[in-house]
């Protein structure tokens, strides 16, 4: 992670980036974007929800994420998990 765009990301790019995830693990469809541009740097990406399935029993959604500083793009799908709290948190990248 180190040489990745996400490296860039200040703490508003991120809050950014984490609404969209936000929305993408409740969204009703799979397949649907949800992009975000930060007005104050060269941060973007694309959040894309997948297939929803059951890890360590507990409701989980893989998520496609692509996040872009500048001219520099990474791709990754990644399982977030429902906690105990409600809230949705990281478990993990997903092996393709």
């Amino acid at each position: 992670m180190n040489n990745s765009a996400f490296s860039r990301f200040s703490a508003a790019d991120q809050a950014l980036m984490r609404a969209q995830i936000d929305k993408a693990v409740v969204a009703e469809a799979e397949g649907q974007s949800f992009e975000w541009k930060s007005d104050k740097s060269r941060a973007s990406g694309v959040v894309t929800p997948l297939a929803r399935g059951r890890f360590r029993d507990m409701d989980c959604r893989n998520l496609r994420i692509q996040n872009s500083w500048g001219n520099q793009r990474d791709e990754g799908v990644f399982r977030f998990c429902k906690q105990p709290s409600g809230q949705w948190g990281l478990t993990g990248p997903v092996q393709e």
